[in-house]
């Protein structure tokens, strides 16, 4: 199955690979950018891969669409919109 880690304590094992995340735990994942340096990381890590991009950049746009309704702090939207870049 290769390498694993956990989202949250106790939830289900995740690939460490975000292509193999749904989009779920994507949202999940960019939600913890303000609270969990480890992710920060990690997404930072994939995010050198275009596809990466992609999913993050798709994913903050409908962030971005949602306003502040949406459930993400103002440093976790900074976070996601550094790691895609312009």
């Amino acid at each position: 199955m290769g390498d694993v880690r956990w989202l949250h304590p106790g939830d289900r094992l995740l690939s460490t690979d975000p292509m193999e995340w749904s989009f779920r735990d994507l949202c999940q994942a960019a939600a913890m950018l303000d609270t969990d340096d480890r992710m920060v990381e990690h997404l930072a890590d994939h995010a050198v891969r275009p596809e990466v991009r992609q999913r993050l950049r798709v994913l903050l746009r409908l962030i971005d669409d949602e306003g502040e309704t949406a459930p993400f702090s103002a440093i976790a939207r900074q976070r996601l919109s550094t790691m895609i870049g312009p």
